[in-house]
């Protein structure tokens, strides 16, 4: 009976250890990260996210290898397709690229590619740690599982065609419960050189005070297009990164 206890008080102290462990960004500094380390925090984190676009989901089609779970769907039947047993899945990725974690983690995939150069290692560092400027900017890609899907087209399409005018009072940055709504300042869209676009929000009010400084409930990133409405929720307080909330 004793012996029982014991061993139940250990694999509870064994499973509080695992729910209360932290990230590996939280762990440790970025030059130590690996190449799978980047790619999950650059995939799946508080500042990458995959949104899939398609509603039903089959049991082990939803995740990839590298790739991520979506935050949130729904059914837009005419971008899945059923192929036997499995559907297609569409997934827009998000990615906050003024998050210092994600500067973090494109710079380390840069030192991982030339190990030993000292030069670009500084070059990394003063990247990482320059100010995140006047803009929020968020990048968008697409994606789909299995790869290759026609229904990329029509994703593609809408961003290639998109312009400020068209999105200023469709895609915008608040909370879900205030009615702040922080419209787009720039849009770009993909190119032969850059697939993804990207979204530019301005970082502070007219005051100069920032925007969003991590103390809301939640961020909300809603964004309208020909295949959807997509309304992305994310926890500010998850986004900290070195004890300070990186966006």
């Amino acid at each position: 009976m004793k012996n029982r206890i014991v061993m139940s008080a250990i694999l509870s102290l064994l499973v509080l250890s695992t729910l209360e462990a932290a990230d590996f960004w939280e762990e440790k500094p970025f030059p130590e990260w690996s190449q799978k380390e980047c790619d999950k925090l650059l995939a799946d984190s508080p500042w990458a996210h995959a949104y899939a676009l398609t509603g039903a989901v089959i049991p082990g089609m939803m995740r990839a290898p590298g790739r991520a779970a979506p935050s949130r769907s729904f059914g837009d039947s005419s971008l899945a397709s059923q192929t036997g047993d499995r559907e297609v899945h569409v997934f827009i990725q998000f990615r906050f690229l003024t998050a210092k974690p994600v500067k973090a983690a494109i710079g380390r995939m840069r030192m991982l590619s030339a190990p030993g150069n000292k030069d670009l290692a500084k070059q990394v560092n003063s990247y990482v740690d320059q100010d995140p400027g006047p803009e929020i900017v968020v990048e968008v890609t697409h994606y789909s599982e299995p790869s290759g899907h026609w229904a990329l087209r029509r994703v593609e399409g809408f961003l290639n065609k998109s312009t400020l005018e068209s999105l200023h009072n469709k895609v915008w940055l608040g909370g879900s419960s205030t009615n702040k709504r922080v419209t787009l300042d720039r849009y770009q869209g993909p190119s032969e050189n850059y697939p993804g676009a990207l979204l530019y929000f301005p970082r502070n009010d007219e005051d100069g005070n920032p925007h969003f400084d991590g103390t809301g409930n939640d961020i909300l990133l809603h964004m309208e297009t020909d295949f959807g409405v997509v309304d992305l929720l994310i926890d500010p307080e998850k986004m900290h990164f070195d004890q300070d909330f990186t966006f």
